[in-house]
């Protein structure tokens, strides 16, 4: 799959929707070494990847039970979703990791991070894979699991597996979300 077409055909497939098998060893190293190819200000890969999977995954099950401990409301729903997410082949966690000092803008470090997480989607959807994109409260339970700093947090956590059945996403035009300007007309919708 060339670049163009992987970026137009990738969509996000629901976690319950994405069956074994996971990219294997050789597959998730060659998507985390195209996470580490985003722009970088600074080269200093504000990031870390943690890959869950097989008994990581079903160990994350007490993990996730502990952290709701006693906010749950709907027990039923909450036993839904650690299910599917228990089920899920394999999570990819993509974690900042801020340096304050540098010269480098916490929001630049972020937004390298946040990039990172892009690409890993795009590398497994060009392999054959879906995923999806979830964000993650950063709690003192997963900073201490993933070995966090205080200033670190969680910029996504991708599930990825293949999907039961593949689709195109209905998209919506650029042209609706863009506009021109310059300093004599001014910004205008794109044309």
């Amino acid at each position: 799959m060339d670049a163009i077409q992987a970026l137009m055909t990738r969509r996000s497939y629901p976690r319950g929707s994405l069956i074994q098998p996971a990219p294997n060893r050789a597959e998730v190293e060659q998507i985390l070494q195209a996470a580490m190819t985003v722009p970088d200000h600074g080269n200093i890969k504000p990031w870390r990847f943690v890959v869950i999977q097989g008994q990581g995954m079903k160990d994350l099950e007490g993990v996730l039970r502990a952290m709701y401990d006693g906010q749950v409301e709907d027990e039923v729903y909450f036993n839904r979703f650690i299910q599917e997410i228990i089920n899920t082949p394999m999570m990819i966690c993509v974690y900042s990791v801020l340096n304050m000092e540098h010269k480098v803008s916490v929001l630049d470090q972020q937004l390298a991070g946040g990039a990172a997480c892009e690409h890993i989607l795009l590398a497994a959807h060009a392999m054959g894979f879906g995923g999806i994109w979830h964000s993650q409260e950063t709690t003192e339970a997963l900073r201490v699991m993933l070995k966090m700093g205080n200033e670190d947090h969680i910029l996504g956590v991708m599930s990825l597996g293949t999907p039961k059945r593949t689709s195109l996403a209905k998209r919506k035009s650029f042209a609706d979300y863009t506009f021109e300007w310059d300093q004599e007309s001014g910004l205008q919708p794109w044309q």
